[in-house]
């Protein structure tokens, strides 16, 4: 099912915030921002804001389900970024009212018998049906999982399972060539709060190996840098995988990402300085997009 023009309209002034409405105001980098965050290409490059916002949101709504019940997971993503309380809170002496723009974008979607309610565990934004069932895909945590058991012999799995929500580990080629890249890596954990390592940044087993994959197991997330196709990097990446990790890929080219994965969204960058600059914020953000979807965010 799509939402008609009406809707996008609203929901397109509710994401650009104008006053007077209860929302908060999103710059033209903003903007970029609000959608990149999501892993959605929309670059705002000076257009009119509020029409560039309702041809991108047009864009979005374009690719849901025609037939049945709401299932664009990306339209449900941005209604629940809009909606999203951690915006809401501008600063100790300013509070833009949130219930008031709960009203107005549940007010918004009550034809399409849709809602968004606030999680009292996680304290998100959630879209649902007004039968109580959840549409949300954005950040959705099963609550059944099957448990994957397993016995690698080349190495072990580590006896700790505490697992380190501010850590994120970085996996790429060694070199003076990816000391820069490297650097900029560590600048976007330390701008979203989050502790970095790196493999040679660690020395407790006689195995490299056994290191990468202790590091792997404990940290939430882990950033894979695929440039020049480095074998390493690939089986770190399954490895990733295999143990359930946000996976945060990053190249100079996207021919270097294995096809399997080039339908997930990667951040090319260029290994100039302008290039990492924009790696370092576009992962900051990025970053930040996967802290706020937990409820372990610092």
């Amino acid at each position: 099912m799509q939402l008609k023009s009406a809707a996008l309209d609203q929901i397109a002034q509710f994401i650009c915030g104008d006053n007077p409405l209860p929302f908060p105001y999103r710059s033209s980098s903003k903007l970029t921002t609000f959608f990149t965050g999501l892993g959605l290409d929309y670059i705002h490059r000076g257009e009119t804001r509020n029409a560039w916002t309702r041809d991108a949101v047009i864009d979005i709504n374009s690719k849901a389900s025609k037939d049945g019940a709401f299932s664009s997971e990306q339209m449900t993503a941005v209604i629940e970024e809009v909606m999203n309380p951690a915006y809401f809170e501008v600063g100790d002496s300013e509070k833009i009212n949130y219930d008031a723009a709960l009203v107005q974008m549940n007010r918004t979607l009550k034809q399409y018998k849709l809602e968004v309610v606030v999680d009292a565990t996680s304290g998100l934004a959630k879209l649902r049906s007004v039968d109580g069932h959840f549409v949300s895909t954005a950040h959705s945590t099963p609550e059944t999982v099957k448990k994957l058991t397993f016995a690698p012999k080349v190495f072990e799995i580590p006896l700790s399972t505490d697992i380190q929500h501010d850590l994120v580990a970085i996996m790429m080629p060694f070199g003076a060539a990816f000391t820069r890249t490297h650097d900029a890596i560590k600048q976007a954990c330390t701008a979203a709060n989050l502790r970095s390592k790196r493999a040679d940044d660690i020395w407790a087993n006689s195995t490299i190996i056994q290191d990468i994959v202790d590091l792997i197991f404990v940290a939430e997330i882990v950033v894979v840098d695929f440039t020049g196709k480095n074998p390493n990097v690939m089986y770190e990446t399954g490895v990733a995988h295999t143990l359930g990790k946000h996976v945060v890929p990053i190249t100079q080219s996207i021919e270097h990402v294995p096809f399997d994965l080039q339908s997930h969204r990667v951040l090319q960058y260029h290994p100039n300085q302008e290039g990492l600059t924009k790696l370092t914020s576009e992962l900051t953000t990025r970053l930040l997009t996967i802290k706020r979807g937990h409820s372990w965010q610092g």
